[in-house]
């Protein structure tokens, strides 16, 4: 039986996720396919559910409760897949949220869906959650950039850490492209904390 999904709340780094884009390179998309999905934190495990495929969807089962209940429910949800072109060629996935805000049907497209208030998994919108950046200061978003894109490449967000080397399938170009990126957000990120410690130590 799968683990209880916990949610967390306010911000989208706060909560469990599911990213169609990582299933779809995984190779976890076709049809008639059986996984578990789990995450921890510091070692310790948070939660995990069970994911079903079918040819246009994923069927999820875990366990759940709703704000303000102590009692948890069994909880089978079919989340709809739609896929669209690729300017090069190709397909991209996406998830169509399949929550119920206000009574009404959601419908979103959207590349990950997030376990938080609604007690099933959804959209940021029908969560009612915002990204962690904005919540941060100008110094704190460049530096959060250039740690997801390490994070991306297969590296670790440690910015004192060597630059991750190219993963494997990825092109050249896009590469060098991600690395421009989290060096100049680095570069960014550095010269604000200089000019943050100048006014701080010289005013």
């Amino acid at each position: 039986m799968a683990r209880p999904a916990y949610s967390g709340r306010g911000t989208c780094d706060s909560c469990r996720s599911l990213d169609v884009g990582r299933l779809h390179r995984e190779g976890r998309l076709t049809a008639d396919q059986c996984f578990s999905v789990s995450w921890s934190y510091g070692g310790e495990p948070l939660g995990s559910v069970e994911v079903r495929t079918e040819p246009d969807a994923v069927v999820l089962t875990f366990r759940s409760r709703s704000l303000g209940s102590g009692e948890w429910r069994a909880v089978e949800q079919r989340i709809p897949i739609v896929w669209t072109s690729c300017n090069f060629g190709g397909q991209r996935p996406w998830f169509r949220c399949s929550a119920y805000s206000d009574g009404q049907y959601c419908g979103r497209r959207v590349a990950k869906l997030y376990f938080g208030s609604s007690a099933v998994f959804a959209c940021r919108h029908c969560n009612g959650l915002a990204y962690a950046s904005q919540h941060e200061g100008p110094r704190d978003r460049a530096r959060s950039k250039a740690q997801k894109i390490r994070e991306r490449l297969g590296g670790s967000a440690n910015l004192m850490e060597p630059f991750p080397n190219k993963p494997k399938r990825m092109h050249w170009s896009t590469y060098e492209r991600l690395r421009g990126r989290a060096e100049a957000a680095e570069t960014r990120s550095n010269a604000l904390l200089m000019e943050w410690m100048r006014r701080r130590y010289h005013a």
